[in-house]
């Protein structure tokens, strides 16, 4: 864990973080085989059983084969002199073997290896009679020890200071003597076995067995490997692992890199067009589409070209509502000003009092617009954050047409569902859509003559809920109809009572059916020979 906040605290790149923490695995997984050297024990366990089995079959060949005497000896026992009754005496004859040099020449190079084996013979006095390496050489027998080829290597060599370094060659856990002159007491019959490690650091095992004449000790044999004939067998074992492991390591890097240009680089290139695009908005970049991906990337591209389209369009939005704000704000002061300027100049009260008129109009105006602007700014977010609940709009807009009813008399509004009985779900605010309703409701009262109705039919298809809200107030006026739903348009007479809408009702009701993920648009229609308005909203059906 410590690694990973290490990692995770440097300030390096996402592909090398994916790149160390693969190797990290793999070097782990090397450490530990290593550390745990199994094979090298076993293999020195296996050796020292084997070196057994050779040094007694070697000292029984020895004790056999390569031994002499000089003649007979002559020991007298006295049976009687401790009771001083005569000279009864006893004489046993007996041969004084020793190891014959020359015939141990001739057995130790039939039975010895040289090239893995050197064999030590002490005679009964624990002098050095013979040593297998020694003779060897001097018959000029080809004899290579593998530290010394193995010492040129500069692989081997780098591989003995890791192994050293990590303590990997440590001999302290083998429970044998490591000290070579133990192997001197084998004159007294037993059997040792030692350990230990020679001028370059390679281990070798000796085996010390006495060779026993009739059952007599007539010297030792000290049965040891050659030098580095152990560890060359483990430094293969372990060579074998690290060409694994290196083999292992270039597939984790190629790995590694490919799944660094998977992730990496496509986050790379979605944060910097992010950056980009927040140092500077007019540049209006496109965030990279990974949507194709299906998968962690993909999402994210997917929402980060949603947010910043999002972000975008409510840029525009509040662009233009300012410069709209501006533009609406600026007539009603100007009038303002007018009127103002020209108070002090007229004399007249009845002309004086209708330019106060204009001002508490002009006044009022403004506060409207300050009203409805503030309500409208405050809509978009407000939209982003309440809760939503599945509701049948049917039901909905029974309660809301019957609650209209009881408060106008004037123009009732009829509700019409095609198919009776039908439920009809969609998830929405019902506050907010409650809104649009109204909204709706009061512009076609606006238009509407006394006693017009406000029809309101409901129906669906497969996948959408279609709600159309009709009245008889004569159309609206002009090809570009759909400039009803802009802010401050508005589609009356210029009197006096147009000075009481600001406009933004209608594009109030576009603001939440498009946050509901809906459309609503217009269009004029003739029902005999009156002309009317049809709005016609679709909001998603939920299944």
């Amino acid at each position: 864990m410590r690694i990973l906040k290490i990692i995770r605290s440097t300030n390096i790149s996402l592909s090398a973080r994916i790149l160390l923490l693969n190797l990290l695995a793999l070097i782990l997984l090397l450490v530990g085989i290593l550390y745990l050297n199994q094979f090298r024990q076993s293999l020195i366990e296996a050796k020292v059983d084997a070196l057994e089995t050779q040094s007694e079959i070697i000292s029984a060949t020895i004790s056999a084969s390569a031994t002499s005497s000089k003649g007979t000896n002559l020991f007298v026992f006295d049976r009687n002199i401790a009771d001083e009754d005569g000279f009864d005496q006893r004489v046993i004859k007996y041969r004084n073997y020793t190891i014959n040099k020359k015939l141990l020449e001739r057995i130790i190079g039939q039975l010895i290896d040289p090239k893995t084996l050197n064999a030590k013979i002490y005679d009964s006095n624990n002098k050095l009679i013979h040593e297998s390496n020694q003779f060897f050489s001097d018959q000029k027998v080809a004899i290579f020890p593998i530290s010394e080829i193995e010492n040129r290597s500069f692989f081997w060599s780098a591989y003995n200071r890791i192994i050293g370094f990590f303590g990997l060659d440590s001999i302290r856990h083998l429970e044998y003597a490591t000290d070579y002159n133990v192997v001197s007491n084998a004159l007294d019959g037993s059997k040792y076995i030692v350990v230990n490690k020679d001028q370059s650091g390679q281990a070798i095992i000796h085996v010390s067995v006495p060779i026993i004449k009739f059952k007599a000790i007539i010297g030792f044999l000290v049965l040891s490997t050659q030098s580095g004939t152990i560890d060359m067998i483990v430094y293969e074992e372990r060579a074998s692992i690290m060409k694994v492991f290196m083999i292992a390591s270039i597939i984790t890097i190629i790995l590694s890199l490919i799944l660094s240009n998977t992730i990496a680089k496509p986050m790379r290139e979605l944060a910097d067009a992010a950056d980009e695009v927040r140092n500077n908005l007019n540049v209006r970049k496109k965030i990279p589409d990974f949507t194709q991906r299906n998968d962690e990337i993909g999402n994210l591209s997917s929402a980060l070209n949603n947010m910043t389209v999002t972000l975008l369009n409510r840029i525009d939005t509040i662009e233009k509502f300012s410069a709209d704000v501006a533009h609406e704000l600026r007539n009603p002061l100007t009038s303002l000003r007018s009127a103002i300027e020209a108070f002090p100049v007229i004399k007249n009260k009845n002309e004086r009092s209708k330019l106060i008129e204009i001002i508490q109009e002009d006044i009022d105006r403004i506060d409207r617009l300050i009203s409805d602007i503030s309500e409208s700014s405050k809509l978009d977010t407000a939209l982003t954050m309440e809760e939503r609940e599945i509701t049948d709009i049917y039901e909905f807009l029974y309660e809301l047409t019957t609650l209209q009813n009881s408060r106008y008399k004037t123009n009732p509004v009829r509700l019409n569902q095609d198919e009776k009985g039908i439920k009809l779900y969609s998830v929405i605010n019902r506050d907010r859509l409650n809104q649009v309703f109204i909204n709706l409701f009061d512009n076609a009262r606006s238009f509407s003559n006394a006693g017009d109705n406000i029809d309101v039919n409901l129906k669906a298809d497969m996948d959408n809920i279609l709600i159309e809200v009709s009245d008889l107030g004569g159309g609206v006026v002009g090809t570009k109809i759909d400039r009803i739903f802009d802010r401050f348009y508005t589609d009356r007479p210029q009197d006096v009572e147009s000075k009481k809408h600001s406009g933004l009702g209608l594009a109030i009701v576009k603001q939440i059916v498009d946050s509901h993920e809906g459309e609503v648009s217009v269009e004029n229609f003739k029902l005999g020979k009156n002309k009317g308005t049809k709005f016609k909203i679709r909001l998603p059906k939920h299944t």
